[in-house]
């Protein structure tokens, strides 16, 4: 008979598939909706990063307060919330008429945001504490896979399709998501007594109370950070390099998206190695791996030494969520898990928004390729503060029974 904890990392692994999907959809067509919505010109560039970062910019001021807020009422009503409310907005952003209303629209989704960090402290819960890294790196794939697969399922659907039925058909994976989790996740929760609740405030005083909590914060934002700084000068730089006229734009999103498929490769590993190891020596050879990566893809001279790069930057990467997640499951207790995934999901949203930012202003003041040492430089320093920050107690599964 498999093991429950096991059968939910299944179920939520799909859930926060579909959710990822729900969040990356739009990305492929969102300009040549925002023509169809009445937008001309140099606007719709101007529209289109200002609507993909409203809802960004909202979960990184929410997401504490809902993990929080998990902590006080269960970690499924959360996974609920996001789900459900998930499914109600993406089905208006289909009924949108202005850019207004998408931008609005794109602020209640963020608001709808929690799914993941609510599902990773559900696991953090329910799992062994020596197999915490091996099942959160699994559960991170999921959302890993629906970052990867969303866009391009998004530009398929919308040359089949058009754009506003593919809203109501993701709002519709989003509910059947939703009640997945309703029927098939059984959640045994007991709340923290009163006098230990205490909301957003209480969220950082469990950072300030395990400083590990902040060391995996920046890790995390810098693994998001990095990735990201090359968004918005990959095309161009590929073009330097000489790729083939009229596939540059496939190029780039290859490119882009192999990093993504190293990680799903790598990540349940680095997890399972973690509970065995510990997080911070693979944490200190994510990191080194991934600067030394970084800096030589300023060097490259050809197209496909950038596809080999990059995904080899996916196989360092990818190790840095499942060795980080875990270490936060074996250091924190269960009972404050929610409200920490909650503030270390906002260090990842603010990298998500970040990270184009610095690699644009970088690459337009100091040249295209000045961006991946730049990068490379600033994985090395966070290399510097794991290794300064970071003590770690190992758990096994003797102590675990024991306890």
């Amino acid at each position: 008979m498999v093991e429950r904890w096991r059968r939910e990392l299944h179920i939520l692994w799909i859930s926060s598939f579909v959710i990822q999907m729900g969040f990356s959809l739009i990305m492929p067509f969102l300009p040549l909706y925002l023509e169809e919505l009445g937008v001309q010109g140099p606007s719709v560039e101007m529209w289109a990063g200002v609507i993909f970062s409203a809802n960004f910019v909202v979960m990184a001021i929410v997401s504490p307060i809902w993990g929080s807020l998990s902590d006080r009422i269960g970690r499924k009503p959360m996974m609920l919330r996001s789900a459900f409310g998930m499914a109600v907005v993406v089905a208006l952003m289909g009924l949108a008429q202005t850019p207004w209303h998408l931008l609005g629209l794109r602020f209640l989704q963020g608001l709808a945001a929690g799914f993941i960090p609510a599902a990773t402290a559900y696991m953090a819960n329910v799992v062994p504490r020596e197999k915490s890294g091996q099942a959160l790196g699994l559960l991170g794939t999921g959302n890993v896979a629906g970052s990867i697969l969303g866009p391009l399922a998004g530009g398929v659907l919308a040359r089949w399709m058009g754009y506003r039925p593919i809203f109501y058909m993701t709002a519709v994976t989003c509910l059947v998501a939703g009640l997945i989790v309703l029927t098939l996740i059984k959640e045994r929760f007991t709340p923290v007594e009163k006098s230990e609740q205490g909301g957003f405030a209480a969220g950082l005083a469990a950072v300030r109370q395990y400083p590990v909590v902040m060391a995996m914060a920046v890790v995390l934002f810098m693994n998001m950070f990095s990735i990201l700084t090359a968004e918005p000068v990959l095309a161009r730089y590929l073009q330097m390099l000489d790729a083939p006229e009229g596939w540059v734009t496939t190029l780039s999103g290859l490119v882009f998206s192999i990093t993504g498929v190293a990680t799903i490769i790598v990540a349940p590993q680095v997890g399972k190695l973690s509970d065995r190891i510990g997080s911070r020596r693979l944490l200190a050879v994510a990191l080194g791996g991934a600067s030394v990566i970084y800096i030589l893809q300023g060097f490259a001279t050809a197209v496909w030494q950038m596809i080999a790069l990059r995904f080899v930057l996916g196989l360092f990467t990818g190790g840095l969520m499942p060795a980080a997640n875990g270490l936060i499951a074996r250091t924190v207790p269960r009972e404050m898990q929610g409200r920490v995934f909650g503030f270390t999901s906002s260090a990842i949203f603010i990298g998500n928004t970040a990270g184009p930012l610095v690699g644009g202003f970088v690459a337009s003041t100091f040249g295209l390729r000045s961006v991946f040492p730049v990068t490379g430089l600033l994985l090395l320093i966070d290399l510097i503060w794991v290794l300064v920050s970071v003590r770690e107690v190992i758990h096994k599964p003797e102590e675990e029974v024991a306890s």
